[in-house]
């Protein structure tokens, strides 16, 4: 009996198969059959069965290569299938294990073994002891005949980390139900996505421009890739990984377990993720990456290798749908039906296509009049972080009217800046995280953080890249600023020549790298209109606006560097992760709050309409997800701040000036996240139901509650 029912899939791109699928099929049996891949002794005990020959062509993975490679040659496509194969058969072959169990010491072994036929230079391969070995040393040879040097070793360091995930030790500090936000992210490198978008560029005869392959853009496209098959593969193999091979590596079973839901909707929501990260993948590859070839005014044989990579995603996350709803693998007698939904069914997709019609799976009916049970969306506290412990700054009011004087002097509109309420007073936001600071440092604070407001909400408005020239007024010299025509330019200018006055040479240079990156992410993708619930599992870390904010949050803290502190210390991996985990809480408390001040405005109702119902079960799962997301984040930053940064101070020895300097700066960092929380539930921005603003209330301490949000009927 089936665990639940495969959902309907989105399904915009239309698999298409390769003519040479049959002559592919024939080769890999007889290729199999040669290396005796199906005949090898099983590595460690398991409890799957190695494919006889009977079972491994119906499995047929010649079908998958020529599904998702539709338009190479013969040739190619014989070397892709009998990689997939290979792969499956060793991903079969080895001890499945799970975040609690060790990989067999023999499995180990074995993997290492494999690592060293991946060579990328002249040194003789270990001779092949075994078929798993005799495939993979035959197919490296064959590969690296035609592979361009650069790409050959990427290929080599995908493929280690590909083997080298199937056998990593297990964490003991792995919570039992993993959040599926962190399971996706973290299976982007181990899943093997990685390594097929290497494939596919192998595919094109040559590597995509170094400039283009790290572009967000691009990295887009790869990540939505890594997501979309990830979670289409855990909806296929769902029963085969629970039920046969007893691995808990699968983002459904994340998912079921996290929110404590049934098999079904953890399919659901599974497969309303799944929906977003292809509709995500769509709209990058129709929008961004055309922006992105105009911007590198690439030629015309290197536009058309970008475009081949981006489409040769696209087939192949639409020939790997096909295949596994075809493949005996998987837990499906023969096709299914696939149609394109109307509507993302899930964790908060309602605006994740443009069709608005109501989705069919909104829950049981509600009968008029009928009472139901109420259930509480998740509470969240900042903890560590409590807003009980913010301070503000004496020196507040004086600094709101001189922000208001410097707005108005610079052509920033009235409806930007507000002196009646606390929407966009970020007089307030400068005094809530410099308690201790001096009006030249708060008031840059409030200026940048107005500014970048004004450039925020500029291409929310325009819905495209504004004001192209802003990056040009942040030069080396203050002194070659060029002439301004803009009041956004001019602020920006004036600001520039204001922050080199204050802060050394060096961190110059970090700062203007962080406000042209703020400025580049800003431009990346319409602004997410404020008050709407999270579109997708991934977006309160990773959407192009809260990573702009993050960049302008990053580069504001780091105002109060002291010029005695070694640069290895801030390029230490303790403090850079110290400055990511500083942007994820931030921006999780955004979501947080946003879905806070959503909820209090939205009163319950004794009967409420399904749809609704749907709708507010998306914002429990959401806010659950958030709010697992903000604890972990939180114990990181503390553990960061009492080990691994005592441990760099050990390493780099830091002068006792040099000390207090770091000190400061780490102080700056709780007192941003602490001041930022209390401003943010008090900004009336983010609150969709916002209260008459009073004398005593604009001045009045942060609230001792911590935000909860309302309780819904069930």
């Amino acid at each position: 009996m089936r665990p639940f029912e495969l959902p309907d899939f989105y399904t915009p791109h239309p698999a298409r198969l390769n003519p040479h699928v049959d002559s592919a099929r024939t080769h890999t049996t007889r290729w199999a059959r040669e290396t005796e891949l199906l005949h090898q002794p099983r590595i460690g005990p398991s409890t799957t069965t190695i494919p006889d020959e009977t079972e491994f062509d119906d499995h047929d993975y010649a079908l998958l290569s020529g599904y998702a490679h539709p338009d190479v040659s013969a040739s190619t496509l014989n070397l892709l299938a009998d990689w997939y194969a290979w792969m499956f058969v060793l991903d079969d072959q080895l001890l499945p294990h799970d975040e609690h169990t060790n990989p067999s010491v023999e499995a180990r072994r074995h993997v290492q073994r494999l690592l060293g036929f991946l060579r990328t230079h002249a040194a003789p391969a270990p001779e092949p002891n075994t078929p798993l070995e005799r495939g993979l040393a035959e197919l490296w040879q064959r590969t690296a005949a035609t592979a361009p040097p650069r790409l050959l070793r990427r290929l080599a360091a995908d493929t280690r980390l590909l083997l080298t995930a199937r056998v990593r030790q297990p964490s003991r500090t792995v919570a039992p139900a993993p959040n599926p936000v962190d399971h996706l992210r973290d299976s982007r490198h181990s899943s093997g996505a990685r390594w097929v978008a290497t494939l596919v560029e192998y595919t094109l005869g040559s590597s995509l421009p170094p400039d283009v392959a790290r572009s967000r853009p691009v990295r887009l496209l790869r990540e939505c890739f890594a997501d979309a098959l990830r979670l289409c593969n855990d909806l296929f193999s769902y029963q085969r990984e629970t039920r046969q091979e007893r691995k808990r590596d699968n983002a459904v079973l994340s998912i079921e377990r996290f929110l404590e839901c049934s098999p079904q909707r953890a399919a659901d929501i599974a497969n309303a993720v799944l929906t977003r990260r292809i509709h995500l993948f769509e709209t990058t590859l129709h929008r961004g990456l055309p922006a992105l070839l105009t911007e590198h005014a690439l030629p015309e044989q290197q536009r058309t290798t970008v475009l081949a990579y981006a489409n040769g995603l696209r087939d192949w996350l639409a020939g790997a749908h096909e295949w596994h709803s075809m493949s005996t693998r998987y837990m499906n007698t023969g096709p299914i039906h696939t149609t394109r939904i109307r509507q993302p069914a899930g964790v908060g997709f309602a605006t994740a296509v443009h069709d608005t019609h109501p989705v069919d799976n909104t829950g049981p009916a509600v009968t008029p009049g009928e009472t139901r049970r109420r259930w509480e969306l998740p509470s969240w506290s900042a903890r560590s972080h409590d807003t009980n412990r913010t301070t503000t700054n004496p020196l507040l009011t004086r600094l709101r009217s001189r922000t208001s004087i410097w707005a108005q002097r610079h052509g920033i509109p009235e409806n930007a800046l507000s002196s009646t309420t606390h929407t966009n007073d970020y007089a307030l936001l400068a005094a809530r995280v410099l308690p201790d600071g001096g009006e030249t440092e708060l008031a840059l604070l409030a200026d940048w953080s107005l500014w970048a407001r004004f450039v925020n909400d500029g291409a929310h408005r325009q819905q495209h890249r504004p004001w192209p020239r802003l990056a040009e007024f942040l030069p080396p010299d203050p002194g070659d600023m060029p002439t301004t025509t803009e009041p956004v330019e001019q602020a920006l200018a004036e600001l520039w020549t204001r922050t080199t006055t204050i802060i050394p040479t060096r961190a110059q240079r970090r700062f203007r790298q962080r406000i042209r990156k703020f400025l580049h992410h800003t431009a990346d993708e319409p602004f997410e209109p404020v008050g709407s619930e999270p579109a997708d599992l991934l977006a309160p870390l990773e959407t192009p606006h809260r990573t702009a904010r993050s960049h302008l949050r990053l580069a504001l803290t780091e105002l109060r560097l002291g010029p005695d502190i070694p640069p290895g210390v801030l390029r230490s991996p303790a403090m850079r992760s110290l400055r990511q985990v500083f942007a994820e809480i931030t921006a999780l408390h955004e979501d947080l709050v946003i879905a806070h001040h959503r909820g209090r405005c939205e009163a319950p109702v004794a009967a409420i309409p399904t749809p609704r119902r749907a709708h507010d079960e998306r914002r429990h799962h959401v806010v659950s997800v958030l709010t697992d997301l903000l604890r972990t984040r939180q114990r990181r930053f503390e553990s960061l701040l009492n080990r691994d940064v005592s441990e760099v101070r050990a390493e780099y020895r830091l002068s006792p000036t040099a000390d207090r300097q770091l000190d400061n700066y780490l102080d700056g960092l709780d007192h941003w996240i602490t001041g930022e929380l209390s401003w943010l539930l008090e900004n009336e921005r983010h609150n969709l139901n916002p209260a008459p603003a009073t004398q005593s209330s604009r001045h009045r301490p942060p609230s001792t509650d911590h935000p909860t949000v309302d309780a819904f009927p069930a």
